[in-house]
């Protein structure tokens, strides 16, 4: 071969000019298929790393050679509620099941309308809506002025009785009650259990002190007290706004595997 010849030849790729030859095989590698992640957790030696790839591997797009039939299939197996894979729990607190919901939903129609109906329920275990609705919220509000009002009407008595503290007692207790009520709807709101349930011990707490004040003054105004004092209203703000039940298909936190 002469030198001209030699000259004229085109340089080897190197690895740097050629990235996607490189890259492709590799990326191929960190996504092993969805069958062989699920044969992962299903295996007697399963540990929660096995549970986390899983549930990443149910969020990723499905794979260009991958059938969408297979995947669906897969999907609704691990649906199905006889299926225990469906109950494990990664280390961020979601369900394996509640992430192939996700991804049966992200693969469109016709798949998504295979979608068990009991899993499209948008209610929650105690069987209300969740979030905050407007009728509740306006409850609890007009519950709120109204025992202000009735709050008014208590230090007006005490200072009449002369008994000391009396505008510290009645205008606290409102300022307690304002901001609980208010807690709790911003709980109900961004859907924070946590909120919810501190609210809830303090709107209980406000009913049953306005059932024992209406209690004696039913007894002397022959009933007619009970029409005016807000304990009506008190006790159905509380049962409107107690907590959630948490609903079975959310991220719920599971004690750690080995």
């Amino acid at each position: 071969m002469s030198q001209q010849a030699l000259r004229s030849a085109p340089p080897l790729a190197s690895v740097d000019e050629a990235p996607g030859d490189v890259a492709a095989p590799i990326a191929a590698e960190s996504s092993p298929p969805l069958a062989f992640l699920l044969e992962e957790v299903r295996s007697p030696g399963v540990v929660r790393a096995d549970i986390d790839a899983l549930i990443v591997g149910l969020g990723r797009p499905a794979a260009p050679d991958e059938p969408p039939r297979e995947r669906a299939d897969l999907l609704l197996g691990l649906l199905d509620r006889s299926n225990p894979v469906g109950d494990s729990t990664g280390s961020d607190g979601m369900k394996v099941r509640h992430a192939a919901k996700e991804a049966l939903l992200a693969m469109g129609y016709p798949y998504a309308l295979e979608l068990p109906p009991e899993l499209l329920e948008t209610k929650g275990a105690d069987g209300r809506e969740p979030g905050l609705s407007v009728g509740n919220a306006v409850l609890a509000l007009g519950s709120a002025l109204y025992q202000s009002a009735g709050l008014g009407v208590v230090w007006f008595f005490l200072s009449y009785l002369r008994i000391p503290a009396a505008a510290e007692v009645s205008f606290g207790t409102g300022a307690v009650l304002w901001l609980f009520t208010l807690l709790s709807l911003v709980g109900h709101h961004s859907r924070s259990r946590d909120l919810q349930s501190i609210g809830s011990v303090v709107l209980w707490v406000a009913a049953v002190l306005w059932i024992i004040v209406a209690l004696p003054m039913a007894v002397f105004s022959y009933g007619v007290a009970l029409l005016f004092v807000p304990w009506h209203l008190a006790l159905w703000t509380a049962i409107s706004l107690r907590p959630e039940a948490e609903s079975e298909d959310a991220p719920v936190k599971g004690p750690p595997l080995p």
